[in-house]
């Protein structure tokens, strides 16, 4: 009879250890979604979209949150995600294009590297660039022959690549106004008279510069655009809009070309392909990974959250899967050249330093 019950109450702990292995890993738990900027920009946007539905489509149904830390141009909570954030799967990171070109090109004080981190899903994000029509600009060749330099706001001139690479592009005098916390500040800036050329992203700037350009005191000057192959395309967002290609023929006559045009379309590549990408930590269990790549293949496959998300994100859809692979690696596999002209471009002009020089 002991035997008997021993057997018994061995077999009854062997299926209760085998009911708890079989609970959902993310049962209980809270994921977190982490944004380095305020809320308002295209980061928080994007990140956003997922609360409402993603909690049904993770097997356990944890709640699922949006936290913001700002500063640095989102470099203080990259840092702080791959150094200290747990790493058990239940926080996320929303590396923006622009962080992983940080990452890239070395920038001192990022301690984090683009191999710390693997892609779950990707929100491609056109932006577009605007100007005052304070400065005396009214059409596109205007722009080489305005009285002062124009003035950008950003965080840092690394926060705002695109429109950096791109005025150096066109040759246009400007200088970049820094310290402003996030992009939704430095738009801010621009319709208080304090900066006089900005850019936002598409959909945030259809929104909040449309009064602007009704009144006149705005003018958008062209999309960034996103890249198909090595093409630059117009924004599906603002297809009327040039992209900066476009404008740069209409100043010159002649297609881009050189360094700077080449540095363009990587930047292109990483914050307008790449856009907003929703990482997790090389070191998440395997048993975490599997359960949000599960998460992330259904959703996809839900009508209410891909119409939700298509007029949130303005129908840019998502990268997921070998697509974003591919798009994280062609980002990633810089051209030494392009990468030494960005360096060279962001140490003498603005005081930035590189681990690599």
């Amino acid at each position: 009879m002991k035997k008997l019950i021993a057997g018994l109450f061995a077999a009854a702990l062997s299926l209760t250890g085998a009911a708890q292995a079989a609970d959902p890993y993310f049962e209980g738990k809270e994921f977190r979604i982490v944004v380095g900027f305020a809320p308002g920009g295209g980061n928080d946007l994007f990140a956003r979209v997922f609360p409402e539905y993603l909690p049904k489509h993770i097997e356990g149904e944890p709640v699922v949150i949006v936290e913001n830390r700002p500063g640095a141009g989102g470099v203080t909570a990259l840092n702080w995600y791959v150094d200290a954030a747990p790493r058990d799967g239940t926080v996320a990171f929303v590396c923006s294009g622009g962080l992983v070109t940080r990452m890239v090109l070395g920038y001192e004080g990022v301690t984090a590297k683009v191999a710390d981190l693997k892609p779950l899903i990707a929100g491609p994000l056109g932006r577009t660039n605007y100007i005052s029509t304070t400065t005396g600009y009214k059409e596109p060749k205007d722009i080489l022959s305005l009285k002062e330099p124009l003035y950008l706001g950003s965080t840092d001139p690394l926060s705002t690549i695109g429109s950096v690479i791109g005025l150096t592009l066109l040759k246009v005098p400007f200088k970049a106004v820094k310290g402003y916390p996030g992009k939704n500040d430095a738009m801010l800036a621009f319709q208080r008279g304090e900066v006089t050329v900005g850019d936002i992203a598409t959909p945030i700037f259809k929104d909040s510069m449309a009064p602007l350009i009704e009144d006149g005191t705005v003018l958008p000057l062209f999309a960034q655009g996103i890249m198909k192959g090595d093409e630059l395309a117009r924004d599906p967002a603002n297809p009327d809009l040039p992209t900066i290609a476009e404008f740069y023929q209409t100043l010159y006559g002649e297609p881009p070309s050189g360094p700077a045009w080449e540095a363009y379309k990587q930047v292109i590549r990483a914050i307008g392909n790449g856009g907003k990408i929703l990482m997790i930590h090389k070191d998440t269990p395997p048993e975490a990974e599997e359960a949000l790549r599960k998460a992330f293949t259904s959703i996809l496959q839900d009508e209410a959250f891909v119409k939700n998300a298509d007029i949130a994100l303005e129908g840019y859809g998502f990268s997921f899967g070998e697509d974003l692979i591919k798009n994280v690696n062609a980002i990633v596999e810089i051209d030494p050249e392009v990468k030494a002209w960005m360096q060279d471009l962001y140490t003498k002009d603005y005081g930035m330093k590189f681990a690599s020089n």
